[in-house]
C-alpha cells in the first residue's frame, strides 16, 4: 500500500473510531509507528484538522467540525494564491510560516492539480529528440499531479547511473537545453537534472504522490546567470590569436574570463562543448583541469580507429 493510501486509511480509521493511539494506528496501518506522525502532518496539509493529545491515554483524533469542502477553484484562482505567497515572500512577511501553511491547505484541498509552467532563463530554441520529449512530458505530468517519478541518471562524477525516487519542482529552460529542479529522496536534497540522452535514461510516473514543500522558492536554487547546484567544470583553453574573434562569438560557458590567449569559464554542457571545441580543430586546445583534456583526447582517439584501424 503506497503512502498516499495509508494516509487515507488512517483518515478514515480516525472517522470509524475516534481516538486512536499510535501504537493501535501503526497496527491497523501495518506500518512503522514512526510513521504516524508524518501522516498526520500530510492530512493536516491537505486540510484536516488531526488533534494530537499527550499522555499515558493519549493519541489522534479527527476534528469533524473544522473539514474543508472539496474547493472548485480556477486556474487563475490558484496562480493568484500561489503569486500571493511569493509576493508575501519577497516583502518579508511575519507571520510567513502561517500563510504558507493556510494557502497549502487551500490549494491541496482543490479539486484539481496546481497550475505550472516552465520556467526560462533564455530564449527557448533547441531541437529534443523523441526519448527527451517523452521524459520531458512524463515529467510534466508528474509535476502538476504532484506525483514523484523514478528517475535514472548519470551525472559527471559517476561511471554508472543511479535510480532513484525524485519529487518535481520546475522544469527549467537554460542555455540550449532543459533541467528538472527537483527533491531527491536518495540525496535528501533539492538537485537539478538535464534532460539528455546521453544521461537521463529513464524517468517513470510513480503512484505515489508528494506534498510540495511551502518554504521552498526558486530563486534559492537558481539564478539568471547561473544554475546554483549545476554540475559546473572550470575549463581552460588556449586560443590561436587569430581565431579568437570567432571564439567570442559562441557560448562556451558561464564566468567567461581572458587572458591573453588563455580562455577560462564554467562549463556543465560537455557534450555541446566538445561538439564546438572540434569544429576549431588544432586551434583551440584544453589546457585544464587534466581529466577533461584526457576524455577529449580519448574520444579523438575513437574517432581515428574508424578510419586508420
Amino acid at each position: 500500500m503506497n503512502r498516499t493510501s495509508l494516509c487515507i486509511k488512517m483518515l478514515l480509521l480516525l472517522k470509524a473510531r475516534g481516538k486512536m493511539n499510535t501504537q493501535q494506528l501503526a497496527a491497523e496501518l501495518e506500518t512503522n509507528p514512526r510513521n504516524i506522525r508524518e501522516f498526520k502532518k500530510e492530512l493536516i496539509t491537505a486540510g484536516y484538522n488531526i488533534k494530537e493529545y499527550k499522555g499515558r491515554y493519549g493519541g489522534y483524533r479527527l476534528d469533524e467540525t473544522n473539514l474543508f469542502p472539496v474547493l472548485a477553484l480556477t486556474s487563475s484562482q490558484k496562480q493568484a494564491l500561489i503569486e500571493a505567497r511569493e509576493f508575501m515572500h519577497a516583502q518579508g512577511y511575519e507571520n510567513e510560516a502561517d500563510l504558507n501553511a493556510a494557502i497549502d491547505k487551500v490549494l491541496n484541498s482543490s479539486s484539481s492539480s496546481l497550475p505550472t509552467q516552465r520556467i526560462y532563463m533564455d530564449a527557448p530554441i533547441l531541437s529534443m529528440s523523441t526519448k527527451e520529449k517523452d521524459m520531458m512530458e512524463t515529467m510534466q505530468k508528474a509535476l502538476e499531479q504532484k506525483h514523484c517519478v523514478l528517475l535514472t541518471y548519470q551525472s559527471r562524477n559517476q561511471d554508472h547511473a543511479d535510480t532513484f525516487l525524485m519529487d518535481p519542482y520546475e522544469i527549467i529552460h537554460y542555455h540550449d537545453a532543459y533541467y528538472v529542479l527537483g527533491y531527491s529522496h536518495k540525496r535528501n536534497d533539492y538537485r537539478i537534472y538535464r534532460f539528455s540522452q546521453e544521461r537521463m535514461f529513464s524517468c517513470v510516473f510513480q503512484e505515489r504522490k508528494f506534498l510540495r514543500d511551502s518554504h521552498f522558492h526558486i530563486e534559492q536554487y537558481i539564478g539568471k546567470n547561473s544554475l546554483i547546484k549545476g554540475e559546473f567544470v572550470r575549463v581552460s583553453v588556449h586560443v590561436d590569436s587569430e581565431i579568437q574573434p570567432q571564439f567570442r562569438e559562441l557560448y562556451w560557458g558561464m564566468d567567461m574570463q581572458e587572458k591573453e590567449d588563455v580562455f577560462q569559464f564554467l562549463v556543465e554542457d560537455f557534450f555541446t562543448f566538445y561538439r564546438q571545441l572540434f569544429s576549431f580543430q588544432d586551434q583551440v586546445e584544453i589546457l585544464a583541469p587534466e581529466n577533461i583534456r584526457e576524455e577529449y583526447q580519448a574520444q579523438l582517439k575513437l574517432i581515428l580507429r574508424k578510419y586508420i584501424g
